[in-house]
C-alpha cells in the first residue's frame, strides 16, 4: 500500500469460508475438458477472477497481456459497491486522460482500484499505456512482481534469499525478490528441469493457476486490503433467513448459505430494512426469505435487503430426473413425495460445490428455491458428509457435550457428541477422554448429526530452552524457542525423558536446558534434554542486519588474531544489548560497521545471542 495512507481501517472483504456470495453461473467452457489446468480455470473461472469468450472458449494456451492480468488481480478481492463507487470516481480524470486507451475504457473501473490496492501507481500505468507495454503479452517475472503487491506481500520481501532455480541468473534483479516471495508462498513454481523462466510469456491457463493459489492464500490468511478512513467497512452476506428472533432485548436474525453455513447478524434502530425494494420492519422479516445483509465490524447489520417473491422448499431427495424436461422428486417433513420442475438453467451445489444436477443422490438433504413453479436453485447436502479439520475446543459444562474444529477451509463447525457417537483414533476403537484439542480430526455427520468422530494425534517436533517447569497433578513445561517465543505445555504422564544419553524423569530437567520434544495433540510424550551449554564470546563489526528475521552476521576476531565469519547470528526477545554507557538498546539501534561484544551459545545449527554490547 502506499506509505501516505497512514491512518486507514481495514476492509472487511467477503469471507468466502464464512459468508454466503453470489457464485457466478457454472461456466462450460468447451476447450478446455483434457487440459491440465482444467480445474484450476473451472474455480477461478466460478469465483470470477478470469472469463471465456464469447463462445464459451477459454483459450487456455493464449498469452495474457499485462492489461489482463490487471483486470484479473484487481478482482482478488470483494469489495463494497459503495467504496468501489467511491475508488472509480477518484481516479476517473487520471485514468480518462491516459494516451493511447481509447477502446479500452472498459478497463478503468478495474485499474481504479489496482492504483488504490497499490499494485500499480498513476504514474506507471500512465507509462505503460503511452509505450503501449500494457498491450504486450506478460512474463512470469512480471506477473511474480505485480501479483507480489496485488496480494499486500510487498512488506514481506526479504533482502537475503536463495533461489534455487537453475536460471536464477535470467531473472532481473528487481524482480527477484518478488519471484523468491511467490516461489515461497508456493504460488509460482518453476517447470520439471528447475527453470523459472522469467521471461517466457505467461498463458491463460498459468494465470489461472496462479489466480487461484493466490486467491486460497489470501482467504486462508485472512489478508485484507486498506481503503481511506472516511469508509465505514461493512461485509455482505447472502443467503436464507432460518430464524429471525428477538434474545435478552436484542433482535437478530440467521442468514444460512448455499454451503449451508451460518451466519447471524444484529438489528438495531439505525438498520435499514426493504422487503422487496420497500422499506419494512424487524418484525416483517420471516422465515425462508432470501436475504443481503450488510454488515458493520461490530457485527450490526447496516442494510437488510429481503425477497419474499421466491419460494423455498426442503426435503430428502426421492428422485431426479435430469434430462429434458428437468425435475426433482423429494419427500417433505410428512413424508409426502411432491415434484418440480427445475430450470434448464438451474445452479446446483452439493455441500458448497457447483455441480451438475445428475450428480444429486437419493437421500440428499436439499433447498429447492423456486420462482413462479419452477426451480432455479439447488442447494444440497449429502446424508453422509465428512468435515476434516483440527479440534478447536471442547466444550463440558454442555450437554450433549460441544466439539467445535476448524476446517481445512478456515470454518469453525460445532457438532454434539453424544452417547451414541461412535469414537475412533487412528482408526482404532477408542473413548471421548482420549480426544484432545488440537488433535487433526474427521468427524461423520448423518444429516448434520455427528455420528462418528475420528482423531488423528497431531505430532510436532519443537526445540528451546526450559524456561520454567511446573510439578503437579498435571505436569507442565515453559520453552522458550530461537526466536525468543515461550510457549507452556502439558506434559503427558507417560512422557519418556532422556537427558544426554541417559534415562531421566521431568524431576531431573532444570531450567535452561537446551530440549527437544515431540507433542501428540496437546501433550508432550517426549523430551530429549541437554545441559547448559557455556556461552561463546564473539568479538567484531557487524555487517548486515536483518530486522525480519532477527538475524546479524558479523565479522569477528578470535582469541588466535584470526578473522571468523558468523553467518547466522539469531537476537531473541530475551537478547539483552546495550551500549558501553549500560543503555538498553534495541536490534533496529545496530548499524553496518559497528564493533559489537556478543555472548551466544549454539542452538540448531546457529547461535543465539545472549547479550550484545554495542561498542
Amino acid at each position: 500500500m502506499k506509505n501516505n495512507k497512514l491512518n486507514k481501517i481495514i476492509l472487511l472483504v467477503v469471507i468466502l469460508s464464512f459468508v454466503f456470495t453470489t457464485v457466478a453461473s457454472a461456466v462450460v467452457f468447451t476447450d478446455i475438458s483434457k487440459h491440465w489446468a482444467k480445474g484450476y480455470i473451472e474455480r477461478v473461472a466460478e469465483k470470477g477472477l478470469v472469463t471465456g469468450y464469447d463462445n464459451k472458449t477459454f483459450r487456455p494456451d493464449n498469452n495474457v497481456t499485462v492489461l489482463e492480468s490487471l483486470v484479473m488481480m484487481s478482482r482478488l478481492y470483494e469489495i463494497d459497491d459503495d467504496l468501489k463507487d467511491e475508488i472509480i470516481e477518484k481516479y476517473e480524470s487520471v485514468l480518462n486522460d491516459m494516451p493511447n486507451s481509447k477502446g479500452y475504457e472498459w478497463s478503468f473501473d478495474y485499474l481504479a482500484v489496482d492504483i488504490e490496492l497499490g499494485v500499480v501507481s498513476e504514474k506507471s500505468i500512465n507509462d505503460m499505456f503511452a509505450k503501449k507495454t500494457v498491450f504486450n503479452s506478460a512474463t512470469r517475472e512480471e506477473v511474480a512482481v505485480l501479483l507480489t503487491k496485488a496480494m499486500m506481500l510487498e512488506g514481506e520481501l526479504k533482502k537475503v534469499f536463495v533461489l534455487k532455480f537453475n536460471d536464477a541468473d535470467k531473472i532481473s534483479e528487481v524482480a527477484k525478490q518478488y519471484v523468491y516471495m511467490m516461489y515461497d508462498k508456493e504460488i509460482m513454481q518453476g517447470d520439471n528441469k528447475k527453470n523459472f523462466n522469467p521471461s517466457n510469456k505467461i498463458t491463460r491457463a498459468e494465470m489461472a493457476t496462479v489466480m487461484d493459489k493466490a486467491s486460497d492464500y489470501i482467504d486462508r490468511n485472512n489478508i485484507l486490503p486498506e481503503f481511506e478512513e472516511n469508509y465505514v467497512p461493512t461485509t455482505v452476506t447472502e443467503g436464507i433467513i432460518t430464524k429471525a428472533s428477538v434474545e435478552k432485548g436484542q433482535s437478530f436474525i440467521y442468514i444460512k448459505d448455499n454451503k449451508e453455513v451460518e451466519s447471524v447478524a444484529k438489528i438495531n434502530d439505525e438498520t435499514k430494512i426493504y422487503i422487496n425494494e420497500k422499506e419494512k420492519k424487524f418484525s416483517d422479516l420471516k422465515e425462508d426469505m432470501l436475504v443481503k445483509c450488510k454488515v458493520d465490524e461490530s457485527g450490526f447489520a447496516t442494510r437488510i435487503e429481503a425477497d419474499s417473491t421466491k419460494k423455498v422448499v426442503r426435503g430428502i431427495v426421492y428422485y431426479v430426473a435430469y434430462s429434458s424436461p428437468q425435475s426433482i422428486t423429494i419427500r417433505d417433513k410428512d413424508d409426502d413425495r411432491i415434484k418440480y420442475d427445475v430450470s434448464p438453467n438451474a445452479d446446483v451445489y452439493l455441500d458448497g460445490k457447483k455441480i451438475e444436477m445428475r450428480k444429486l443422490s437419493k437421500n440428499d438433504e436439499v433447498t429447492l428455491l423456486l420462482d413462479k413453479d419452477s426451480v432455479y436453485q439447488i442447494n444440497s447436502t449429502s446424508r453422509i458428509k465428512d468435515y476434516e479439520g483440527v479440534i478447536s475446543s471442547i466444550d463440558y459444562s454442555t450437554y450433549p457435550i460441544e466439539v467445535v474444529i476448524k476446517t481445512k477451509e478456515g470454518v469453525l463447525k460445532t457438532f454434539e457428541f453424544n452417547s451414541k457417537v461412535e469414537i475412533t483414533k487412528n482408526d482404532k476403537e477408542s473413548s471421548f477422554d482420549r480426544v484432545r484439542v488440537g488433535d487433526e480430526v474427521t468427524v461423520t455427520t448423518e444429516y448434520g448429526e455427528m455420528i462418528k468422530i475420528n482423531t488423528v494425534a497431531k505430532e510436532a517436533e519443537k526445540s528451546g530452552i526450559i524456561q520454567e517447569i511446573t510439578l503437579g497433578s498435571v505436569n507442565k513445561i515453559k520453552i522458550t524457542d530461537k526466536n525468543g517465543d515461550a510457549e507452556q505445555y502439558t506434559v503427558s504422564s507417560n512422557v519418556v525423558v532422556t537427558i544426554g544419553d541417559k534415562n531421566a524423569s521431568i524431576r531431573d530437567l532444570r531450567v535452561g536446558y537446551n530440549v527437544d520434544i515431540n507433542t501428540s495433540g496437546d501433550e508432550v510424550v517426549t523430551i530429549d534434554a541437554s545441559e547448559i551449554q557455556t556461552g561463546i564470546y564473539f568479538a567484531g563489526k557487524v555487517i548486515f542486519v536483518n530486522t525480519d528475521d532477527k538475524l546479524i552476521m558479523m565479522q569477528s576476531v578470535n582469541s588466535n588474531g584470526q578473522s571468523e565469519f558468523i553467518p547466522n547470528l539469531r537476537v531473541t526477545n530475551n537478547t539483552k544489548i546495550i551500549n558501553m554507557s549500560g543503555d538498553t538498546k534495541r536490534l533496529k539501534d545496530l548499524e553496518e560497521g559497528q564493533t559489537i561484544l556478543c555472548t551466544a551459545i549454539p542452538q540448531s545449527g546457529e547461535y543465539v545471542a545472549l547479550s550484545i554490547i554495542i561498542q
